[in-house]
């Protein structure tokens, strides 16, 4: 199975894979299955049309390929040979399930760890009463629990239980003041503040995953879709966390967020299987508490603004 670049056919965004079989051959159980994924196929899309670039993959995937077919196992760093076994009972014939996550620099691991940060600021700009909202103690509903263990590589539903949202469609609520998170991008998840449900409520703030992979901490209680494409699921701790923990898991998948796009959703099913690594130590929070700083630069925009 080779998976193929999602603007392979622009200006469509047809997700494509080769699968390659032998006819009138049954699948044995101890057969090899060599799963592939070209990501740069020496173009790229730039201003409406596609140009070349260094990098390509395809040679490598070609070896590979001869590889599986002369009957030998091949690994590289965009392809792996797994056992027929493991995808005879219904598993997914997707090199995004079984490809191993590739190391990322100390630095790369920063930059989605800014991001996540930045992105609950940037939720404030849009909409500066979140900052009212914002649990004053957030994290103390999990204080009692257990340390996680740590530098660990392990399923996500190890260290925490996976939930769906529960919300139906933010147009069926009126305006209030509790986050309500969709899958956009943009703000946090967060599309607008409506009058909250207590059944659908998630009341301590968690890390929330949109239908495309992007993970989000939420530092308020929130209500989250929970029907249609836009579904979205919530990741509650079954350990003692920290704001900071709580950074670093959601960054740990964002770096696989390559695993996850239209055809390939972010189900609880495939979430609950994705693996994340522990950090090597409790990162606890030290300073000025999440609360404390959203209230200060919700402040300081508006002292900027003018509008105090």
């Amino acid at each position: 199975m080779v998976s193929l670049p999602e603007d392979l056919f622009y200006p469509t965004a047809a997700p494509t894979s080769i699968l390659i079989a032998k006819a009138h051959i049954p699948q044995r159980g101890d057969d090899n299955v060599l799963m592939a994924r070209i990501d740069n196929d020496g173009y790229e899309k730039l201003k409406g049309r596609r140009v070349e670039i260094d990098g390509s993959q395809l040679p490598a995937t070609e070896a590979a390929c001869k590889l599986a077919i002369s009957g030998n196992q091949a690994e590289t760093d965009n392809a792996v040979t797994i056992e027929s076994q493991s995808i005879l009972d219904g598993n997914e014939w997707s090199p995004q399930q079984w490809l191993p996550q590739p190391i990322e620099t100390e630095e790369k691991l920063k930059k989605h760890e800014d991001n996540i940060r930045f992105s609950i600021y940037r939720a404030v700009t849009a909409i500066p009463d979140l900052a009212d909202v914002a649990l004053e103690n957030f994290g103390e509903e999990w204080e009692d629990l257990t340390d996680y263990p740590v530098s660990s590589t392990l399923p996500i539903s190890e260290f925490f239980d996976v939930q769906n949202g529960k919300s139906s469609g933010e147009k069926n609520y009126i305006e209030g003041d509790t986050p309500y998170i969709s899958s956009g991008d943009l703000s946090n998840s967060i599309i607008r503040l409506v009058e909250a449900e207590d059944s659908e409520i998630f009341p301590s703030g968690a890390i929330t995953v949109t239908a495309f992979g992007q993970a989000y901490v939420q530092p308020w209680q929130f209500m989250a879709r929970g029907n249609g494409g836009s579904a979205v699921r919530v990741l509650i701790p079954k350990y003692k966390m920290s704001f900071n923990d709580l950074v670093w898991f959601a960054s740990q998948i964002n770096a696989q967020r390559w695993r996850f796009f239209y055809a390939r959703m972010a189900i609880k099913s495939r979430l609950v299987r994705l693996d994340v690594t522990s950090p090597p130590q409790q990162i606890g929070d030290t300073g000025k508490s999440i609360f404390e700083r959203v209230n200060e630069f919700r402040s300081s925009l508006l002292e900027l603004s003018g509008t105090v």
